[in-house]
């Protein structure tokens, strides 16, 4: 019986768990989870980031819905990608500098896993594109209906609360990962996050 207890409790799936048992949840998946499991969850919420920065935004004229999905689950992907292995070696050696004791893997793994909420909050995404696409997309319209109009503030609602939980988890994924309290995850994040906005830019201005 101990036996089937322990194998039930360390077959956890991150995906549920880290909703409840956010902490235990990043160390388990580290401990005992493939980096190719880490990929792929980062590579489904890179796919759902992609869609939620379509929310408010114009409608691509003249593509179809599956086009716009489609492109999304592409450059969604290849972008978060990208933006976690250069945010995950900030976080790596900015933690170090506080006392933090994560790898540079250790952290790509654990920003992978919190953009979970985005995860869950993609079918309700794909269902609002769908079926009220002039609320969720900025489409010029007459106005809006009393259902579209509560749909769009439950719709909005749920994004930010989605939105703070991955902050949320970001902060104690860092915390755990760096074994440092939560106000050194938080600067760390906030130095990063900085420096990675400034790097973007500059490499706009030298695009453009």
């Amino acid at each position: 019986m101990t036996a089937q207890l322990n194998t039930q409790m360390d077959d956890r799936e991150p995906v549920l768990s880290i909703m409840v048992k956010p902490r235990e949840t990043f160390r388990y998946t580290l401990d005992h989870k493939t980096f190719s499991y880490s990929l792929y969850v980062g590579a489904v919420g890179g796919f759902a980031s992609a869609l939620l920065s379509l929310y408010s935004t114009k409608y691509p004229f003249p593509y179809s819905l599956g086009e716009v999905v489609y492109s999304s689950f592409i450059t969604g992907i290849l972008y978060f990608m990208i933006a976690n292995l250069v945010i995950a070696f900030m976080l790596a050696h900015i933690g170090a500098a506080f006392g933090g004791k994560a790898s540079f893997k250790a952290m790509f793994q654990t920003m992978c896993l919190t953009v979970i909420p985005y995860i869950w909050l993609m079918p309700v995404l794909l269902f609002w594109m769908q079926y009220s696409r002039h609320t969720f997309f900025n489409i010029p319209h007459d106005g809006l209906t009393m259902g579209e109009a509560i749909w769009s503030y439950i719709g909005s609602f749920i994004i930010l609360v989605a939105s703070i939980w991955t902050l949320v988890l970001s902060i104690i994924g860092i915390s755990e990962i760096h074994s440092f309290s939560k106000w050194k995850a938080f600067f760390t994040l906030l130095i990063a996050s900085i420096g990675a906005a400034m790097i973007v830019g500059l490499l706009v201005v030298l695009i453009l």
